[in-house]
């Protein structure tokens, strides 16, 4: 049995292709996630019109590219079937979010004793020194903001593509909460496999 999470593959389009002479650099950007076009701003109306697309994509990701790539064109659709053949893939996400928490739980620190007459259990304890250097150093770990990070997992192993139900099977977990949107593309670092 492998653990593996599903992903449905949205209905996306190619909405403008980049190059090196107008933009400085190859690419491609995709608009997802439609909405009714009242809910959209005029300026992504115009710019949708413009390239005669009559979805009303809310969402929008470029993504960058070695070369100019074949086939593909304005109003272009992508499905599970683009990721047939790739055995591994990077998926990028936004973490959950957590609201305000405490050293032990944002850094994993570890909590005080929990004997007689002790006062910090869960609190994170000295921050800095006196006269010298007279301040707290930059990136200590104290309580604060956790999670609503973007966050990029690599070398995710591809199980199952389900061309039918435009579905991707990945082994593993992935960064997000549920019904939230995450990018996929080819491994960067991709793993041979063991033999």
């Amino acid at each position: 049995m492998i653990p593996v999470t599903l992903l449905k593959i949205e209905g996306q389009k190619v909405t403008k292709i980049l190059t090196p002479e107008r933009d400085g650099y190859h690419g491609v950007q995709l608009g997802y996630f439609e909405k009714p076009e009242r809910k959209l701003s005029k300026p992504d109306v115009a710019r949708l019109r413009k390239v005669s697309l009559s979805e009303n994509y809310t969402r929008f990701k470029e993504f960058r590219t070695e070369g100019p790539l074949d086939g593909v064109q304005i109003g272009s659709s992508l499905s599970a079937s683009s990721l047939e053949g790739i055995s591994s893939v990077d998926v990028t996400g936004i973490t959950k979010g957590h609201g305000f928490e405490g050293a032990i739980t944002r850094w994993g620190h570890s909590s005080g004793r929990r004997s007689h007459g002790s006062n910090f259990y869960r609190l994170p304890g000295s921050l800095g020194m006196r006269t010298t250097p007279g301040r707290v150093f930059k990136n200590k770990e104290v309580p604060g903001h956790m999670g609503v990070l973007q966050v990029t997992i690599q070398n995710l192993k591809v199980v199952d593509v389900d061309l039918d139900a435009n579905v991707i099977a990945l082994k593993g977990s992935i960064p997000g909460m549920r019904n939230g949107f995450v990018y996929v593309k080819p491994s960067v670092k991709a793993k041979e496999p063991k033999k």
